[in-house]
């Protein structure tokens, strides 16, 4: 990975999985890290494993005000925002169109498709102030090709990979690179 030294990386579902060797990883690099989860304890011990240039944020990313304030927290700890990864997510409900419980599936695109939407929104104007930014969106094979009795994460992974598309033509030449990742089985 290149040098990261003074950029500044915000990720979502940092407590544990890709979220957790993302912000190791950047860390590594250089960057600063920003880790927000609903799990609160989990990821203060990974910033403090981390060390001085990570910090902690408890976060419900299907909580715009929530996901604002923790971003520009991370603006105004580190000075920029310089890449944010939209990587929390869930995969339940898993159930039949006919028999899933509609507020578990709400929920569902609350964290997976709003969540992005959302990480997306509160970084975009200071990406755009700084004239440059990255925004990856962890996606799933499931976005491209319905699985049976998985239809909320597969309507919400299909969702965010548009929204990234969307955000890719509205932004490119605001200096904004968004790309999606589906990194498999996991």
């Amino acid at each position: 990975m290149k040098d990261l030294t003074g950029k500044t990386a915000v990720i979502t579902g940092a407590s544990r999985g890709i979220g957790a060797a993302t912000a190791a990883e950047l860390a590594a690099a250089g960057a600063n890290v920003c880790l927000l989860a609903r799990s609160e304890t989990q990821i203060i011990e990974l910033a403090n494993d981390i060390g001085p240039r990570a910090m902690a944020r408890a976060c419900d990313v299907a909580d715009y005000a929530a996901v604002d304030a923790a971003i520009r927290a991370a603006q105004a700890a580190f000075g920029s925002v310089d890449i944010l990864i939209n990587n929390a997510g869930v995969i339940a409900p898993i159930s039949a169109l006919a028999s899933v419980e509609p507020q578990e599936w709400s929920q569902m695109i609350d964290i997976n498709l709003k969540g992005v939407f959302y990480g997306i929104r509160a970084a975009l104007p200071i990406m755009q102030a700084q004239g440059a930014g990255t925004i990856l969106t962890v996606s799933s094979g499931a976005a491209h090709h319905a699985v049976e009795g998985w239809s909320g994460y597969c309507a919400s992974k299909a969702g965010a990979a548009m929204l990234t598309e969307s955000l890719h033509l509205e932004h490119h030449k605001d200096g904004i690179r968004s790309m999606g990742l589906s990194p498999g089985c996991i």
